[in-house]
């Protein structure tokens, strides 16, 4: 959705006295960074707040390029149309950054992704937890602080990619 098509129905819905949106949910990940050319900064203006989904892209975060045994990667219809399907070199140098720095700092993948989105002002991410273990990673996760060098490194590669309609 565009910026302005949100705004139409904040108007809509502010015309005729009902509830207008107070979050979004979106796909913001490391490899998908659209909504940063026109909603984000629309939501940050206007005071909507930002619930970002996926973002560890599905698990393409959480691995190693080339290691694509999981189940979910014979399974995950979504992680075939909203990743591989549309995966470029940039996402190849940004997942091998992300493998570089969890391993220079001594965690995860996945917890590198995330605490690239908790860097975000006013993103509280939606995480896929499935395990106990799953859920104290990401609790840890809040505790890694990247300098601004690190989101500047993790970042640098990234090429936008033509929206599409999930």
């Amino acid at each position: 959705m565009a910026a302005w098509e949100f705004q139409t129905l904040q108007n809509i819905a502010d015309r005729r006295g009902w509830h207008k949106f107070i979050s979004m949910q979106n796909y913001h990940n490391l490899i998908a960074r659209e909504e940063e050319r026109e909603m984000i900064p629309y939501c940050l203006d206007s005071g909507v707040g930002l619930i970002p989904w996926s973002p560890m892209a599905r698990g393409a975060l959480t691995r190693p390029w080339n290691e694509r045994s999981s189940i979910r990667e014979h399974t995950d219809g979504a992680l075939k149309r909203l990743v591989r399907s549309r995966e470029s070199e940039a996402d190849k140098i940004i997942v091998d950054r992300v493998e570089e720095l969890a391993g220079k700092k001594g965690v995860s993948m996945a917890q590198i992704a995330m605490a690239w989105s908790l860097s975000h002002r006013n993103m509280c991410p939606i995480v896929g937890l499935n395990s106990v273990a799953r859920i104290d990673e990401a609790v840890e996760s809040i505790k890694i602080k990247l300098s601004d060098e690190d989101i500047q490194y993790l970042e640098e590669a990234y090429v936008p990619k033509a929206v599409s309609a999930m």
